[in-house]
């Protein structure tokens, strides 16, 4: 039984989790904290309530404590598989935030910026820092808990979208930020922080996968779908279509391809039929043949 958990993926599944876990406790700890800068969720929190206390106390303890209350409300409200889901991330987060803080205390200035004249630098690099580390987390099925909890909470019992929930809870968070540090700029630095980790975020769960799906409505389906055997060796799926306004019955070609081979397909959908009606989508994720795996000979 141990032979069929421990094996190749999982190995790797659980590296790339604690590589993303430690790189988004790596831009906490180094520049998030350091700097005071006020994102959303726990993390942001965690600086807010920092700054309030009277006592000195580290912010990964403040952020670690928020997220043990939080992963005993999903155990009530959430259940026991979002529950164990959640608590290794939400655990190892603020206690690798809390290893960078106690290593730099011992070792040179590493980074040394000044908030007045590098904030926008600080705020770049965590971000991108952040958004590469909970992006891999992510990827591979972690979660550092938080306002994830929140939301399926809200999105459970409140029917609030996950969308709408996030905004919500970082715009309060980040919003009480500037009021607590007397700072409208917080907030921006706050907002512009969310969009850069987002993208990046974004990035690294789809960006391996910079794929069109292009949907061709023409007179000569055959003719084109011939072609792109011929010129791109793709394949192409018809779809029976009729027109909303005409009535008449048409077929549509869809087509799936990377980006650096859409102007190929461009000319010679235009070379065949050039009034053939084109879209084209950006695909989040391919996989099949010819994309995660090389096309097969079935002869």
């Amino acid at each position: 039984m141990v032979k069929n958990l421990i094996n190749k993926q999982s190995i790797k599944e659980f590296l790339m989790i604690n590589l993303g876990v430690f790189l988004a406790a790596l831009s906490f700890a180094l520049f998030l904290d350091k700097y005071d800068v006020v994102i959303g969720g726990v993390s942001g929190l965690g600086i807010i309530i920092k700054h309030i206390l009277w006592f000195e106390v580290s912010t990964p303890l403040i952020v670690l404590i928020i997220n043990i209350i939080l992963l005993l409300l999903s155990w009530i409200l959430l259940g026991k598989s979002f529950f164990l889901k959640t608590i290794y991330g939400s655990v190892m987060f603020p206690v690798f935030a809390w290893i960078v803080e106690l290593v730099m205390r011992h070792l040179p200035e590493m980074v040394s910026l000044s908030k007045d004249n590098d904030y926008f630098l600080i705020i770049t690099i965590s971000a991108v820092l952040m958004g590469v580390g909970l992006g891999l987390a992510m990827k591979y099925g972690a979660s550092t808990g938080g306002v994830d909890i929140i939301q399926y909470a809200l999105l459970k019992y409140l029917k609030m979208p996950l969308s709408l929930s996030i905004i919500f809870i970082d715009g309060i968070v980040i919003l009480y930020g500037a009021i607590e540090f007397r700072s409208l700029a917080t907030a921006l630095y706050g907002i512009i922080f969310m969009f850069i980790s987002g993208y990046f975020i974004d990035n690294i769960i789809f960006g391996g996968f910079n794929v069109r799906s292009a949907h061709i409505i023409t007179q000569k389906p055959a003719e084109i779908k011939q072609r792109i055997f011929e010129v791109l060796g793709r394949g192409v799926t018809e779809v029976y279509a009729r027109g909303g306004y005409s009535g008449n019955e048409m077929i549509m070609l869809i087509c799936v391809l990377r980006t650096r081979e859409y102007y190929q397909l461009r000319s010679l959908v235009q070379e065949i039929d050039d009034k053939a009606f084109i879209f084209v989508n950006k695909a989040a994720e391919v996989r099949g043949e010819g994309f995660t795996f090389e096309y097969t000979d079935s002869n």
